[in-house]
């Protein structure tokens, strides 16, 4: 397995964790372990918190540095 595929595996893991994470908290959520302001601060942290940065930063590093740029 080469390094790049190494690191494409590491940011899909990292994306599933991120989207196994919102059920997670709805569930929070619904048994009571969590408010409402709680629910809704870490619903939207889930696509723009550090975990989402993470993922996007070895996706980025797995697909080269222009990834993302189609010029």
């Amino acid at each position: 397995m080469t390094e790049r595929t190494t690191q494409l595996e590491a940011a899909l893991s990292a994306q599933t964790a991120l989207i196994e994470e919102a059920p997670a908290e709805i569930a929070r959520y619904l048994s009571k372990e969590i408010e409402s302001p709680e629910f809704v601060t870490r619903l939207i942290r889930l696509p723009d918190g550090p975990q989402q940065r993470e993922a996007l930063r070895i996706a980025r590093e797995a697909l080269g540095d222009d990834f993302g740029n189609n010029a």
